[in-house]
Parts: C-alpha cells; sequence; structure tokens
C-alpha cells in the first residue's frame, strides 16, 4: 500500500508542478494581452499545447524519471528489471496513463499498474 500511495503522491506531485507552471505563464501573458481576446485565446491554446507536450514528456525531461518519481524516490523498470531508458516508452506510458486519467487513482489502488504500465510492460518500483 505504501508503494501505491508514493505513486498516486507523484502523479499528483507532477499534475501540481505543471499545472501551476502553465497557469504561471498564462497570468505573464495575460499581462501583454490586456484587451485583446483574440491574441489572449491564442496564447492559452499555446500554453495548454505546451503543457501537454511537456506532461507527455515529464519522464524524460529530469533523467528518466519525473519530478513526482524523483522526490517520492520511484525508478521505472522495463520487464526484466533494468531502468527503463526508452524514450518512446516513456512517453506513450506517460500518454496512455494521462488520456485515461480519470481511472488511473483506481488502477493504482487495485494493481500498482496504469495502462501505460501494461502498454509498455512497465514497473514502477
Amino acid at each position: 500500500m505504501k508503494l501505491k500511495m508514493k505513486r498516486l503522491m507523484a502523479t499528483f506531485l507532477d499534475y501540481f508542478i505543471f499545472f501551476y507552471v502553465s497557469y504561471l505563464i498564462l497570468i505573464i501573458a495575460e499581462v501583454f494581452t490586456k484587451n485583446n481576446m483574440v491574441l489572449h485565446v491564442i496564447t492559452t491554446m499555446f500554453v495548454m499545447l505546451v503543457f501537454f507536450c511537456l506532461f507527455l514528456c515529464k519522464d524524460i525531461l529530469f533523467g528518466y524519471e519525473s519530478i513526482g518519481k524523483k522526490v517520492m524516490k520511484l525508478k521505472i523498470y522495463d520487464e526484466d528489471g533494468n531502468n527503463l531508458i526508452d524514450k518512446k516508452k516513456l512517453i506513450m506510458r506517460t500518454f496512455y496513463s494521462f488520456w485515461l486519467f480519470p481511472i488511473y487513482p483506481f488502477m493504482i489502488l487495485v494493481n500498482n499498474r496504469s495502462i501505460g504500465d501494461e502498454k509498455v510492460k512497465a514497473i514502477v518500483k
């Protein structure tokens, strides 16, 4: 149960960090796009795209672990027990987990594996 809670805390920490960094960018952009609604909408869409891309790459930005995993001292392993360092697999793992986020906490609590873990055959310890 301790591992499952650490995984959930790491994921929520990642969401928290990326959300507030994006929010900070939007606040700064608001200063420059005060009265121009079209520019504000374009900036918002751009920030959402950046958030999505950064979140997909969260496991490869800081040494094959996300910030949340580093804080919680978790590592991602392949099915042979080696550190998973294939960037494409790490991005696909995050994509499947991000895409089905509403059921992610339940999957972690039930069997400690997300859909992304099962698709790329990864294990988080």
